[in-house]
């Protein structure tokens, strides 16, 4: 698995943090960790999820204090985050606009929503939920159902014999299998051609000359092809934004960002995260969901 340092669609965002002892201390919200716990238990009942044991249990434990961090950070645009220094789950109130947890905003779901995509982001940085590479087919599946969604109508990937779909699962797998997976041998071809029923022989050469590490590339690849004629990372960037709102698009190019973010989305009234993205292809999602779920 490759953990991503930035992300390229949202202009440099960084993925995981370096905060030092002093920066910590300087955005830390005094008793975040109580205020979030005194928020989330007046909502305690009404919230129905399967990360909601592990999630109570996880802030109302006396070790919080030493796993989480709530802090704001005015200058960073993610509610979420880790902390390479510390080792330590952060919660980012800013982008909600306030500086503290208040009981109007972030509001208990938003709160509960981050608590749980922290949960699965330090499970997957940890590596304490390691996720096979063979699981790269609903993931290329899901990201293919979603590219489909927003440029489908315009460039003729609706019907479902349409002879660019091929290759857009056939790049799709090539980008989640190197970027996120960290393939780089012949395998990565071979399994890409697997599960889109591509073959790769016939563009080999073509390929060689994109690194599938870095999404601009995969964009590149997507209009070089012919999938998406002229298509390039700020129309992608844009598009997806419109549809998905700025705190998914991370999860385009990070492995664990995608799967903490897929287990936010699950969140049913949450505010920062697209809760329909399961109706883009909702077999891939619940794949991906029953494995989330080991974590808790």
């Amino acid at each position: 698995m490759i953990i991503k340092e930035r992300f390229d669609l949202l202009r440099g965002v960084d993925n995981i943090l370096k905060l030092s002892q002093r920066e910590t201390k300087l955005n830390l919200i005094e008793n975040g960790p109580r205020k979030i716990f005194v928020n989330l238990e007046l909502e305690k009942g009404r919230i129905s999820h399967f990360a909601k044991q592990k999630a109570f249990k996880f802030i109302t434990g006396k070790r919080v204090r030493q796993d989480l961090n709530v802090l704001n950070l005015k200058t960073y645009s993610l509610p979420v985050s880790f902390n390479k220094t510390n080792k330590k789950i952060i919660l980012n109130v800013s982008p909600f606009g306030v500086d503290d947890v208040l009981t109007s905003k972030p509001g208990p779901i938003n709160l509960y929503t981050m608590l749980v995509y922290g949960l699965v982001f330090d499970a997957m940085v940890r590596k304490k939920l390691v996720i096979p590479v063979n699981f790269h087919t609903p993931i290329s599946d899901f990201f293919v159902s979603i590219i489909i969604k927003f440029f489908g109508k315009q460039y003729g990937l609706l019907g479902s014999f349409s002879s660019q779909i091929v290759k857009l699962k056939f790049l799709t797998n090539v980008y989640i299998l190197q970027s996120f997976f960290g393939l780089t041998d012949r395998t990565l071809y071979t399994k890409a051609s697997a599960a889109s029923s591509f073959d790769y022989r016939t563009v080999e050469d073509q390929l060689r000359k994109y690194n599938f590490l870095d999404i601009n590339d995969y964009i590149r690849a997507l209009s070089d092809f012919g999938v998406l004629p002229n298509i390039n990372k700020h129309i992608f960037a844009g598009r997806m934004l419109n549809g998905l709102k700025l705190d998914f698009l991370p999860a385009f190019e990070d492995l664990s960002r995608f799967m903490a973010i897929i287990a936010g989305t699950s969140v049913r009234g949450n505010s920062f995260l697209p809760t329909w993205v399961e109706k883009y292809n909702e077999r891939a999602y619940y794949r991906i969901l029953d494995l989330i779920k080991k974590i808790f």
